[in-house]
């Protein structure tokens, strides 16, 4: 396993590695809108990011039935100063189809200054490719997986370190999908691993309900793989690579050769986040 989680206690994993570059790339003090659930960690790593740069920061967020209290992540994120706007999931849904540039009706509703810069959701975009493609050379250095595992929201840092891959490089990329029916994102995914000649393979997720949603088992895996190991998991991202990856063992299928779990971080959200 790769502990990226270690990176920090909120700007975890991933969300560092996708947030890094983007932060060098706009000037301070900035206006940033993104956008997310109620339950993402991408919210809470970009709050903090975000704060401790003084950047002001509004946060679109997934449900016109949420508010501020709904989740630790809005309490979290509130608590930083970020203003929450609630919208419908069909708005945010067109949001996303239009790369996440809000109308000039939305930027009046939403109360926003004449010039914002966009954080799309996850952390997603070109930025991600400066973070990504320092966590494929630790990769390297610390040794090439023959098979390289990892969770996905947007399935920006898959796309990162896809990218920084050679071409036809050997490594088998796994990706885990916490998001239900995430097609676009899947097809987005595996048309750049079959432009640059890479194994990849996506794993909807269709077990365990959908974006942040668990079950019984699922939280038994995930309580004791940490009891055995004193390492946590999350419940949306990473306790699903682990309930794969045990599935694969215990089927025969996981193969053979050098297995790397990159821990994107994340936090479970019952203990992580104070209000």
């Amino acid at each position: 396993m790769k502990r990226d989680d270690l990176i920090d206690a909120v700007v975890s994993g991933n969300k560092w590695r996708k947030l890094a570059g983007y932060i060098d790339a706009i000037a301070a003090p900035s206006h940033i809108v993104s956008y997310g659930g109620a339950h993402s960690n991408h919210l809470a790593a970009a709050a903090k990011v975000l704060s401790d740069c003084q950047h002001r920061a509004t946060f679109i967020v997934r449900g016109n039935e949420l508010n501020s209290r709904s989740s630790a992540v809005l309490r979290y994120c509130t608590g930083l100063g970020v203003k929450l706007i609630f919208i419908t999931r069909s708005e945010f849904r067109q949001l996303r189809e239009h790369d996440w540039q809000p109308n000039r009706l939305q930027r009046q509703q939403w109360q926003l200054p004449d010039s914002v810069q966009i954080l799309p959701e996850g952390g997603s975009g070109p930025h991600n490719r400066l973070g990504c493609a320092e966590l494929w050379q630790e990769l390297l250095v610390q040794g090439q997986p023959d098979q390289l595992w990892l969770a996905a929201g947007t399935g920006g840092t898959a796309r990162g370190l896809l990218a920084a891959m050679p071409m036809h490089c050997p490594t088998h990329v796994h990706i885990v999908s916490a998001v239900r029916g995430s097609h676009r994102e899947a097809r987005h995914t595996q048309q750049l691993a079959q432009d640059k000649g890479i194994s990849c393979q996506w794993f909807d997720e269709t077990t365990f309900g959908g974006f942040a949603k668990e079950t019984d088992e699922l939280r038994q895996a995930q309580y004791a793989f940490t009891s055995a190991t004193n390492i946590p998991l999350d419940p949306v991202y990473n306790a699903k690579v682990w309930w794969h990856l045990r599935d694969m063992a215990n089927s025969g299928h996981l193969g053979s050769g050098r297995i790397v779990w990159l821990h994107t971080g994340g936090f479970d959200l019952r203990n992580s986040l104070q209000d």
